[in-house]
């Protein structure tokens, strides 16, 4: 069975990308960490305000930030390959 799932995901996306603009990015429909200075990182936290203790950092203009759930005020969950937490919006821009 895995490798008929397998087999129609790699003909997905086989066809998808050869349809696929030149232009198009590996983490469309995620979003990409801004407004932090190149040296630096966007913290993690622990919960909704930099009162919450850090729990990962995420390098400064990274893509594939993925919004798990709902934002409260101006702080969202978020995945970040293996780490989670919340982090403040404004350091966030969407990738279309």
């Amino acid at each position: 069975m895995l490798k008929h799932i397998s087999a129609a995901l790699i003909a997905c996306t086989a066809l998808f990308a050869s349809a696929a603009p030149s232009f198009a990015c590996a983490c469309c429909g995620t979003w990409k960490v801004v407004n932090v200075a190149s040296y630096d990182v966007l913290n993690i936290r622990s919960g909704p305000g930099a009162r919450y203790s850090k729990v990962g950092a995420i390098p400064a203009g990274s893509g594939c930030v993925i919004k798990t759930g709902q934002c409260r005020k101006n702080w969202c969950r978020v995945s970040y390959i293996d780490q989670k937490g919340w982090v403040s919006l404004r350091y966030l821009r969407y990738i279309k």
